[in-house]
């Protein structure tokens, strides 16, 4: 298939600058002209989000797919006479550049994008006047596309769940991948349902031993996604509530040296939630010592697992009586 866009597009004032920055910036004004309309058509500004990200990664073929849409060349209307015509123009650049670098991002019709080149031919036709160029001016630039091997990658992982997905668990209870539906969208614009055995659930390794909010990872390929699920505990569920420390009769809470507390004497207890307690271990607990602003008084932390308690500890004044 031969393409041609002559000499009036190429010469043209809106050839002038980046062309990448050109697409992108036509893209974007594209996509907030479709926000703006009643019935956007989300498809579209999908497709164009993607192909300004993978033109900022050096992929300008991905404009391809876009101007190949039977109804672009209509939505490219809805603005002025002049941004069509500029537009036309990097399109035309961009079509002899993949042209050039024998690249085709979407080979399914190569009878459209050969419609859309005469389309953009057409646009400087009603709208400009020819320059005055000497015959030795002409330039012609005919490109012949050879068909090649179309690479499709995976684009975007899309998370959705059936009637059958669980998003509540109790304390002890595991991960269940039930109902979750797996979609990825392709870089040819398909969307595929995939299969459980080609994408990988990561849960943390103690998923379900707390209560708290769960982040669960899908990952397929290079793609991932997350979502999260909730962890509950019942009332028969056994969990740690606080923690307390008990001191000897003759424990003083006043010391003379306030960087050096002897809290040998001290027992830290664990209360749960069936309100039974537990003495626990000094290996089960951790005693951290803050020493305050007014260099006199030591904040005692005793912490185990996700509860602590505290007290305080003043130096004994000089002349303080011994109690």
């Amino acid at each position: 298939m031969t393409v041609s866009v002559n000499k009036d597009i190429f010469l043209h004032t809106d050839f002038n600058g980046d062309l990448t920055e050109y697409l992108c910036n036509y893209l974007n004004a594209l996509i907030d002209e479709e926000f703006e309309k009643e019935d956007a058509d989300f498809d579209f500004i999908d497709e164009c989000a993607d192909a300004i990200n993978s033109i900022r990664d050096g992929f300008i073929d991905a404009v391809i797919p876009v101007i190949s849409r039977k109804d672009f060349m209509a939505k490219l209307g809805i603005r002025t006479v002049r941004f069509s015509k500029a537009f036309a123009a990097v399109i035309a650049a961009a079509i002899m550049l993949v042209a050039v670098n024998g690249i085709i991002a979407s080979a399914t019709d190569y009878n459209i994008i050969e419609e859309v080149s005469k389309k953009v031919a057409g646009f400087f036709a009603q709208t400009d006047k020819k320059p005055d160029f000497t015959e030795k001016a002409e330039i012609t630039a005919t490109t012949t596309f050879t068909p090649i091997t179309v690479v499709i990658v995976p684009q975007r992982l899309i998370v959705t769940f059936d009637s059958s997905f669980k998003d509540e668990y109790t304390i002890g209870e595991k991960f269940d991948p039930k109902g979750i539906v797996i979609r990825v969208s392709f870089s040819d614009g398909e969307v595929k349902v995939i299969s459980s055995d080609n994408y990988e659930i990561i849960t943390d390794k103690d998923f379900g031993k707390s209560e708290k909010l769960e982040t669960v990872t899908v990952k397929y390929e290079k793609l991932t996604e997350t979502f999260s699920v909730r962890v509950l505990r019942d009332e028969d569920t056994k969990v740690l509530n606080s923690v307390y420390a008990t001191f000897p009769e003759n424990f003083n809470f006043r010391t003379d040296d306030i960087n050096n507390i002897d809290l040998s004497g001290m027992e830290v207890f664990a209360v749960y939630s069936d309100k039974t307690e537990e003495k626990l271990r000094k290996s089960d607990y951790t005693i951290k010592t803050e020493i305050l602003p007014d260099g006199k008084t030591a904040m005692i932390t005793v912490k185990h697992k996700s509860v602590y308690a505290s007290f305080g500890i003043k130096e004994r004044s000089q002349g303080e009586d011994n109690e």
